[in-house]
């Protein structure tokens, strides 16, 4: 089962969105949920009282597998309750068969003191949820009955229909309610908190129903299910632990990058928050969005291999030095193609210092075959390069920075994402990123992406991080960041 978080970081608005409050929505279905209960209970009518002993023992099952559970990816959690609920269906009739999930649910919240409205949704999405895979199984027919007479075909249809129904309604109103809330696209939601938790649950919803085909023959035997669903339950917490610790270890190489040079603390962040706020306007795909802002917070992290003789070097880089330099995009790919979660963003990292011109590097793209991404990126990374203090300039003012990319639009930065970027500027919807560092040591650090020379206040320096190539003298500062 999935349950929205109490807060998930709000995202940018793209696209169509869903136009209710989170607390007309909530209202609404607590309303269906009570309505739910009282649908017609067609073929299934319990004729004698062999569920209760079930209705008991699956309660106090899923109160239990309730407080199993792990987070998801795009925010709320899943749990290992799905067991439990699917084999309530099939075995409590309606509606003491959402009743008794709706019990467990509430018990769950209520002990972790959720807010009202929380408890008031997860109790009411699980009601509806249960009520309507109930109706199903009534409409096909009594699941003992079947079992006895072991009629397999419906038996088959009955399992698909009731587990396509549960997952189908419960995902969809807690990714409804999560893009109320956070104001990411409900497809979005959809597919990306689907993704890596779908055959988990489809592993735990048919370990449902071997429960209840068991608990039919013979209720004693389901103690044997026992193992199986702690291995499931922890294969949905290492998948989660894994994806959690994967990002953490590369964000945490990519901070150790920016804190080697004092000039660029904080480099990545900035950047990360300049990108997204470039591709929302951009109006990008949502899945594109969440990409670029993942690989600009790590854009730099190929730094990691790069020499602090060659990265903190107080003067103009040699040729080798800078060959040593431009390395770290490749460097930085290879390392996020070694993790899953970081492959998709590898390309954006290993392309971001290509010029719109053909004249950056490592592959010397021009125009459209650059990736998006990296495009995007590049002028996030220019815009808090040039807003930054070096140890040989002060920050450029806004004015100056809006300067620059006008005159390296189309040839150093795709004419398009500067375009955007002029526009967030003009309106004031992008300023200089509150973490820009205050101090810099004035002996040392700088950026050697971007290079710079005893005559950088007349030519705008030397670019240590773009060959050289027939294009204008615009400099480091309007080119790259650390």
């Amino acid at each position: 089962m999935a349950i929205p978080r109490e807060s998930s970081p709000p995202a940018p608005r793209t696209g169509p969105r869903i136009r209710l409050d989170v607390g007309t929505f909530v209202w609404i279905l607590t309303v269906a949920a009570a309505a739910s209960l009282f649908l017609p209970r067609a073929a299934w009518v319990a004729t004698d009282t062999s569920w209760q002993f079930a209705f008991i023992v699956l309660t106090i099952l899923s109160i239990a597998l309730e407080f199993v559970a792990v987070e998801l990816p795009q925010g709320g959690i899943v749990s290992v309750a799905t067991i439990g609920h699917i084999a309530t269906i099939l075995l409590v009739p309606p509606p003491f068969a959402a009743i008794s999930v709706g019990s467990a649910v509430l018990v769950e919240e209520v002990v972790h003191r959720r807010p009202l409205q929380r408890i008031a949704f997860n109790t009411s999405c699980h009601v509806l949820t249960i009520s309507l895979a109930s109706f199903v199984v009534g409409v096909i027919g009594d699941p003992s009955v079947l079992v006895q007479e072991r009629a397999q075909l419906q038996l088959v249809v009955m399992v698909v229909a009731i587990t396509l129904v549960y997952h189908l309604v419960n995902d969809l109103l807690t990714d409804a309610v999560m893009a109320l809330a956070t104001g990411r696209p409900l497809i979005y939601l959809i597919r990306a908190n689907g993704r890596s938790t779908l055959f988990a649950e489809a592993g735990a919803a048919m370990l449902g129903v071997l429960f209840a085909l068991i608990w039919l023959v013979e209720p004693l035997w389901t103690t044997l299910l026992t193992i199986p669903a702690a291995v499931i339950a922890r294969a949905f917490q290492y998948i989660r632990q894994l994806e959690r610790e994967t990002r953490s270890a590369v964000a945490t190489m990519a901070q150790v990058v920016d804190d080697r040079d004092t000039t660029t603390f904080h480099h990545s962040e900035r950047v990360a928050h300049y990108a997204v706020t470039l591709a929302v306007e951009l109006e990008l795909d949502q899945e594109l969005i969440e990409l670029i802002g993942q690989a600009a917070a790590v854009h730099d992290l190929g730094k990691i291999g790069v020499p602090d003789r060659v990265l903190l070097k107080p003067g103009p880089l040699t040729a080798d030095e800078q060959m040593t330099m431009w390395l770290h995009t490749e460097i930085g790919a290879r390392i996020l193609r070694q993790f899953h979660l970081f492959r998709s963003g590898a390309e954006i990292v290993l392309h971001h210092h290509e010029a719109f011109d053909g004249s950056g590097y490592p592959n010397g793209l021009s125009g459209e075959a650059i990736p998006l991404g990296a495009r995007v990126v590049a002028v996030a990374d220019a815009f808090d390069a040039m807003t930054s203090d070096r140890p040989y300039r002060v920050a450029l003012s806004v004015a100056e920075t809006m300067e620059r990319f006008e005159v390296g639009s189309g040839t150093q930065w795709d004419p398009v994402v500067v375009a955007a970027m002029l526009t967030l500027l003009r309106d004031g919807r992008l300023t200089v990123d509150p973490h820009a560092p205050e101090d810099h040591a004035p002996d040392h650090g700088h950026d050697h992406d971007q290079g710079h020379g005893p005559d950088d206040d007349d030519d705008h320096g030397h670019d240590h991080d773009h060959r050289p190539a027939a294009r204008p003298a615009i400099g480091h500062d309007q080119g790259t960041a650390a």
